[in-house]
């Protein structure tokens, strides 16, 4: 059966990332599918799922992220294994690849991420024309006995107020963070006032550090249904190396220890600087995540 696009199948899509063939793959969305299908990067058009008879058996999401320079696509696949080695992953894929590029045709890269260790996805990368670009590591701490945060002096830390103008400070201090990070996502506020209004989104897990009246680091908490999560921490290159970073890394820790979870956080393989504060915080390395790409 070839895959059938659609508008929104959101009982569909759960089922399937749910599946005990896929849950482990698509465990952040356990509980989120319908924050995920209405991510503002996702052209909802751009969504496949396959079918045998009446049951939903594989999909595809295609999302397309603005980087520093040219935009570039993340591609999610998923078939159970009652219907693998048939061709429908590859199918599926390719059919992605077209649609998405002729949704956005000044596209420069196609990405596939998957946990590690996972051969058959490799191999299934390998194959469409993929190559490994990056390692990305979970981490994880250990609860209790976090210190308070110290914060900087001239700094202040408040939490979202919901006001547009902490929206855009926001905004601000997270394209300046992130600018010259591996895979950066240039966001607007339209983008972020789309974040804030997800039923997932905790205002109160949101603190952004100010001096004199400038936003210059933020923190981000995301509650997963198996786990906490530093969803987003970062600095503006006016205000590194004086020691906000960590002190935004343990008001977050803090903050997730607060609502009962154990707190994780995802990072680039290369990013020394930010590995080197997590291990010294208690982080220690819990899975691997690779990044698989294509030119376009």
């Amino acid at each position: 059966m070839d895959p059938i696009t659609v508008e929104a199948d959101l009982e569909a899509l759960t089922a399937l990332v749910e599946h005990p063939s896929l849950a482990e793959e698509f465990e952040p969305w356990h509980g989120r599918v319908r924050s995920a299908y209405e991510d503002p990067f996702h052209p909802r058009h751009l969504t496949w799922i396959e079918r045998d008879g009446e049951r939903p058996v594989a999909f595809a999401v295609s999302y397309i992220l603005r980087g520093a320079d040219h935009p570039w696509s993340m591609i999610r696949v998923g078939v159970l294994d009652s219907h693998r080695r048939r061709g429908i992953g590859a199918r599926l894929l390719q059919n992605a690849i077209e649609a998405t590029r002729a949704h956005d045709p000044s596209l420069h890269e196609l990405s596939l991420v998957f946990w590690s260790p996972n051969p058959a996805a490799e191999q299934f990368a390998a194959r469409n024309g993929f190559a490994h670009r990056r390692w990305f590591w979970l981490m994880e701490r250990p609860a209790g006995g976090m210190p308070e945060p110290a914060l900087p002096e001239g700094v202040t830390l408040r939490t979202f107020d919901g006001s547009e103008a902490m929206l855009r400070d926001y905004n601000d201090a997270y394209n300046d963070s992130f600018a010259r990070h591996y895979h950066f996502v240039r966001t607007d506020l339209e983008d972020m006032r789309a974040f804030a209004a997800r039923p997932s989104f905790r205002p109160d897990g949101l603190a952004l550090a100010y001096r004199d009246g400038v936003c210059v680091g933020f923190c981000r908490g995301e509650l997963l249904q198996s786990r906490g999560e530093i969803g987003v921490l970062g600095t503006t290159t006016a205000a590194r190396r004086i020691g906000l970073g960590r002190a935004l890394l343990r008001w977050g820790v803090r903050w997730l220890e607060a609502q009962g979870t154990p707190v994780t956080l995802m990072v680039d393989g290369e990013n020394e600087d930010a590995l080197t504060l997590y291990r010294s915080e208690g982080f220690e390395v819990v899975r691997t995540r690779q990044s698989w790409s294509r030119e376009v």
